[in-house]
């Protein structure tokens, strides 16, 4: 099955990933390419909406972790949304879930990447 990629920035380079269909052995260099065209030295949030992922293999839970890195060496953030219920259990059964924050839906994630925003930009001023 195909991976459908949209990207939607919002301010503070913070990013969403919308992602449709399977993330796979024929699908996962796409994403770990489009992945790598937005994360850059001002990128501060990617995450990855999972509503539409259906099917996840081991080397879409490598671009996912390896993102994760990334963004970490970067002191920027990764989570996941809408984790399709199959998708949570493969997560949980690799004990991945502990390492990456999941949120519900779109406004909660914002939410916590707003309070985190504002607590750097209260660190650089004080």
């Amino acid at each position: 099955m195909a991976l459908d990629i949209k990207i939607v920035k919002k301010p503070d380079y913070v990013y969403v990933v919308e992602l449709k269909g399977s993330i796979d052995t024929a699908t996962h260099q796409q994403l770990e390419d489009e992945l790598r065209e937005i994360i850059e030295e001002k990128t501060k949030t990617v995450i990855l909406d999972m509503a539409g992922v259906n099917y996840i293999s081991s080397i879409g839970i490598k671009v996912i972790l390896v993102t994760k890195k990334t963004l970490e060496k970067m002191h920027a953030t990764f989570s996941m949304v809408n984790l399709q219920p199959q998708i949570k259990k493969v997560l949980d059964a690799m004990r991945i879930l502990p390492m990456i924050d999941i949120f519900d839906d779109i406004p909660e994630a914002d939410k916590y990447i707003d309070q985190i925003i504002k607590e750097t930009i209260e660190r650089q001023t004080t």
